[in-house]
């Protein structure tokens, strides 16, 4: 055999090779870059509330929300929130039940609470997920709204004594993680610390046994939600 056919052997042995990549030139990557910079989403949870030194602020209850957010720069997104909770809070007299007890109650009111939040959403790992996970923080300024009103019960206590819840400034802050079961589709789980202002009614700054009650409470309340979102 001449060099010339020998040549022509070896040419065709290497094209008669499978054409793929070696495996040594694959490297795994954890991250996946994420292609959408917007999205909207629902959520529910638990609010846990601060009832105040009195007791007559809303009660622990379930809370259904929704959310959409869009990316601002890099990591940042901007968005708008706005959740629901209906609780019930404790109308009170202005009376002791005893010493240095609590106030008297005189039963349970409805307590709408509406909440809405202007959002500041970090994610941590940018434009991309860590084994399909994204953790973030959010941070919100906002308010918080009784549509309830005033209950039949509050006509049994006098005016000065009343709750009248109106409307709050509120914030939040809080943390949670997104998981990416596919590109367009995220689930969420997160826990936020949400603050607002209690009013304490004027006839209770006049019957606290031996101490002086502050005219309003900044009270801390927290939520823990799961939610799904579409990302587009």
């Amino acid at each position: 055999m001449n060099r010339v056919h020998c040549v022509l052997l070896i040419a065709a042995s290497l094209a008669a090779l499978p054409n793929a990549p070696a495996a040594g030139q694959e490297i795994g990557s954890p991250f996946r870059f994420l292609d959408h910079n917007m999205y909207a989403g629902i959520r529910a949870g638990q609010l846990g509330t601060g009832q105040g030194r009195i007791g007559g602020g809303p009660q622990t209850g379930p809370i259904i929300g929704a959310d959409w957010a869009i990316q601002v720069t890099g990591p940042f997104m901007a968005g708008v929130e706005i959740a629901f909770a209906p609780a019930n809070r404790t109308v009170r007299d202005t009376t002791f039940m005893q010493a240095d007890s609590v106030f008297t109650p005189l039963g349970e009111a409805d307590m709408n609470l509406l909440l809405a939040f202007a959002n500041l959403r970090f994610n941590v790992t940018g434009t991309r997920t860590w084994h399909s996970l994204q953790p973030f923080m959010v941070i919100g300024l906002g308010a918080a709204v009784d549509l309830a009103g005033a209950s039949e019960l509050d006509a049994d206590v006098p005016g000065n004594a009343r709750f009248d819840y109106g409307t709050s400034f509120a914030g939040q802050l809080g943390a949670g993680v997104e998981w990416f079961p596919s590109t367009r589709i995220g689930v969420r789980l997160d826990a936020r610390n949400v603050l607002w202002k209690l009013e304490v009614p004027e006839a209770f700054l006049l019957t606290e046994h031996g101490r002086t009650l502050p005219a309003s409470e900044w009270e801390q309340n927290y939520l823990v939600s799961a939610g799904i979102s579409v990302h587009f």
